[in-house]
């Protein structure tokens, strides 16, 4: 089965019609995002605003003069900064697609495991483990 992602260069334009990631290498909430789209089969392009100086601009446009990732921009044109996974799954709802269980996992995936650690830790400290 073919990958829906495109890695696009920083030459390469970006059409109306596909949903379009920025982010950064850095940023630990990209890859659960991407992870999650790509769970759901959703098309997309995705852009590192490091490599690109006119996907950075459009960032700070959008956040306000900050380069605020993930953000995303629909092909309807509107657009959802660093969105919790309800508000992922609700967009994409609207377009046809859904996050169902294993999306909902793969984007929560960081807040799972340091809710796991916490709980864990939580255990050893209250000496039931």
């Amino acid at each position: 089965m073919a990958n829906m992602t495109t890695v696009t260069s920083p030459t390469e334009s970006h059409t109306s019609n596909t949903l379009v990631v920025y982010g950064t290498p850095a940023c630990p909430m990209v890859y659960p995002l991407r992870s999650a789209l790509d769970s759901t089969k959703v098309p997309y392009d995705y852009i590192n605003i490091w490599e690109d100086e006119h996907a950075r601009q459009r960032v700070r446009e959008i956040n306000d003069g900050n380069e605020t990732v993930p953000t995303l921009v629909f092909p309807d044109g509107s657009t959802l900064t660093e969105p919790s996974t309800g508000d992922l799954d609700a967009k994409l709802k609207g377009m046809g697609y859904s996050l169902g269980l294993m999306g909902f996992i793969r984007g929560n995936f960081i807040w799972i495991v340091t809710g796991s650690v916490i709980f864990f830790g939580i255990l050893r400290f209250l000496e039931l483990i």
